[in-house]
């Protein structure tokens, strides 16, 4: 008889957490899954518990952790979209990661994985292609959610060479899209009315379905894997490509008087996303797979296109010269 096993899950409730939650709750094996998150699940299964958290909360994530005692620790809890609010999007991200970890290490937590991205590696015109786990996260100064990512990877470094009896899992994946993700990266091609070439070619670009990602997040989780994981399809696009496959106009801008205008227009609540995320349409930051594969047998199902069109598809958009579906 296999051991029961618990899990807790910060931001458990959001698309990626929600299909592994299910997942994990229909396993025999699964003794408890505790969903920590501000909004509770839309679904209940049998073993599946609410606590409500937020992550800034030191103390309660402390408490929260030393009573469920879980035998592994999935934290989710991120803020994806940006904020004009830049301390409350550290505290949350980056103070909340160290909460996590501080409240595992407390409780003496045996596995504990923690959402990364490949947009903690930034985006600069030398970065190899494609980029490994053994390359630098140097984040992106100008862009919160990069920067943020960068130094939440890095504390989970620190944590896992303090604590060399605990499993730290760091997974990596880049731009999550399918058929659930709404955000302001789907919106950047399905609602803008041209795109605009920065004059630096037409750099490489990569979607990993979100099925695939929780494929991995689950063998991550059985196999204690410890170290850093890029989760990324085997292929990539170009950003002209995506373009063209959306049927937006390519309007060639240069680059320093287009980044004032999208900076002050973000000022004036105009648009999503701040200037600085210009820099991951300009230059390349697409990250090799091979560890995730060598390490799991893993394989993804989606490509980058196929992912890439399912997600527009999902939010009605017409596709020019489309895969069959």
């Amino acid at each position: 008889m296999e051991t029961p096993l618990r899990y807790l899950i910060t931001g458990g409730s959001g698309y990626l957490g929600g299909r592994l939650v299910q997942r994990l709750a229909e396993r025999p094996e699964t003794e408890r899954v505790t969903v920590c998150d501000l909004r509770p699940p839309r679904t209940f299964a049998a073993n599946v518990a609410y606590e409500e958290l937020d992550v800034r909360d030191r103390d309660r994530t402390r408490r929260l952790v030393e009573h469920e005692r879980p035998d592994a620790l999935v934290h989710l809890a991120v803020v994806l979209n940006p904020i004009h609010d830049e301390h409350r999007m550290y505290e949350i991200d980056v103070g909340g990661t160290q909460n996590v970890l501080e409240a595992a290490s407390a409780a003496g937590t045996p596995h504990v994985l923690v959402t990364s991205s490949t947009t903690a590696y930034g985006a600069f015109a030398d970065n190899p292609v494609p980029l490994t786990e053994d390359d630098p996260v140097r984040g992106m100064p100008d862009f919160e959610y990069a920067r943020d990512k960068a130094e939440s990877d890095r504390l989970c470094q620190l944590w896992a060479h303090q604590h060399p009896g605990q499993a730290m899992t760091i997974v990596r994946p880049c731009i999550v899209f399918g058929p659930n993700v709404d955000n302001y990266i789907v919106r950047t091609f399905s609602d803008q009315p041209f795109f605009a070439e920065l004059g630096s070619g037409d750099p490489p670009i990569q979607f990993v379905h979100e099925d695939d990602v929780v494929e991995a997040l689950l063998g991550l989780l059985d196999g204690r894997h410890e170290g850093a994981f890029n989760v990324t399809p085997d292929d990539w696009m170009t950003v002209g490509e995506c373009a063209d496959l959306v049927g937006l106009r390519r309007v060639r801008v240069p680059f320093g008087p287009y980044r004032a205008l999208a900076q002050g227009l973000w000022r004036l609540r105009r648009t999503e996303t701040p200037a600085g995320n210009l820099h991951f349409v300009r230059h390349p930051w697409v990250a090799s797979n091979e560890r995730l594969k060598a390490t799991l047998g893993w394989s993804p199902r989606y490509s980058s296109r196929e992912t890439f069109e399912i997600t527009m598809r999902a939010r009605g958009v017409s596709l020019a010269g489309a895969t069959a579906a």
